[in-house]
């Protein structure tokens, strides 16, 4: 697996871990900050999987 998917996996446990601690633990209400921060998140996977394939790419094109 390579760094950009294992980084990509990362942001998402813990924007889940940290959500479900305030929700849960601190009785918190989920409010907009929760769903910029989910968008932030998937923008952010979007652009480890576009690196992710810059890099195959690459090392593809430099191996032929």
């Amino acid at each position: 697996m390579s760094k950009y998917h294992l980084s990509s996996i990362r942001l998402v446990l813990i924007v889940v871990i940290t959500s479900s601690v305030f929700y849960y633990g601190f009785d918190w209400e989920l409010g907009y900050g929760i769903i910029w921060l989910i968008g932030l998140v998937g923008f952010t996977i979007y652009r480890n999987f576009e690196a992710a394939r810059v890099e195959k790419t690459e090392a593809d094109t430099k191996n032929n």
